[in-house]
């Protein structure tokens, strides 16, 4: 099998899993795993691919798990996804007005201020013990 392709299995693997345990897409794994891994050619494919790949539901047995669990709230999510899926368009003719370099640097930017946030809010909230099971 092409290593590109086992790459791409590993990034999926990993990507699913993550996304579904913390809810963020699996995106923020997908992006710096297909352009680490050279699976694709530069940083406008590796967005396309991406949202390719989440066109479809791919999250849809980890909804189901969740909302037996009551743990969805439909109308914020059906907001969120009307408004997500407009904004995306923007976000792709942004992505043609600028060059790879800088889209990474964004992006990167980007990466840091969440990453700032969760160890911030790991560090001060109180957590709410929750079960797995």
């Amino acid at each position: 099998m092409e290593l590109r392709i086992i790459y791409t299995i590993i990034v999926g693997i990993i990507s699913g899993i993550l996304g579904g345990a913390f809810g963020l897409g699996g995106s923020f794994i997908m992006l710096p795993g297909i352009i680490l891994f050279n699976i694709v050619p530069d940083y406008a494919t590796a967005v396309g691919t991406i949202l390719f790949s989440l066109l479809p539901p791919v999250s849809l047995l980890a909804v189901i798990d969740y909302g037996k669990r009551g743990k969805i709230d439909y109308l914020v999510g059906t907001i969120l996804f009307i408004f997500y899926f407009l904004a995306a368009y923007i976000g792709a003719l942004i992505n043609k007005k600028y060059d790879q370099k800088t889209l990474e640097y964004v992006c990167a930017f980007t990466f840091l201020l969440i990453t700032i946030y969760f160890f911030y809010h790991a560090y001060n909230v109180k957590s709410i013990k929750t079960s797995f099971i």
